[in-house]
């Protein structure tokens, strides 16, 4: 694979395709580059962050866990 990401001066743009890829089906693509933002740290992330994964034991019951979890705060 091969990904450049350039400045285009013309309209014209002439691309050197690799020997490798001669009489092979290739796929190219023209797409805006947008520069990537740090994402604020948000609540909601901090908490997912903090419990991906947290079922993922065997002896853990999905449903007896949700009910304990559920049962330590008031509707």
């Amino acid at each position: 694979m091969i990904r450049e990401i350039i400045i285009p001066k013309d309209i014209n743009f002439t691309l050197k395709i690799p020997k490798e890829y001669i009489n092979k089906k290739i796929e190219i693509l023209i797409l805006p580059f947008f520069k990537e933002e740090k994402i604020k740290k948000s609540k909601t992330l901090d908490i997912f962050s903090k419990t991906a994964g947290i079922l993922k034991s065997k002896n853990i019951d999905p449903i007896k866990w949700q009910m304990e979890t559920r049962s330590d705060r008031e509707i």
